[in-house]
């Protein structure tokens, strides 16, 4: 049985990767292939189509999560969702 396993860390970023996501981000382009993002709604700094792409090869062993991030080929995951609603999710999570 395969399981998908997220794991917290942290990545060193180069110097010219930050650069890298700066440039795409002020000029709004894909930061995979840098071309115009244009009216989509980007997944991690990418297209939908690039961002699935690199999910498979995530998945298929030849990336890696922390090697795209720290290339400056994707941005990092952050905590998606809706917020909470419910009390107890709420106290969980430290919001109200």
């Amino acid at each position: 049985m395969r399981i998908e396993v997220l794991i917290k860390g942290f990545v060193e970023m180069k110097k010219s990767a930050l650069q890298r996501v700066a440039r795409c981000q002020s000029e709004g382009l894909c930061l995979s292939c840098l071309e115009s993002l244009g009216d989509c709604r980007p997944i991690r700094g990418c297209h939908p189509r690039c961002a699935h792409a690199t999910y498979r090869a995530i998945r298929a062993g030849m990336l890696t999560d922390e090697d795209q991030v720290a290339s400056g080929e994707w941005l990092p995951a952050l905590p998606g969702g809706r917020p909470p609603e419910v009390a107890v999710s709420k106290k969980a999570r430290g919001v109200g």
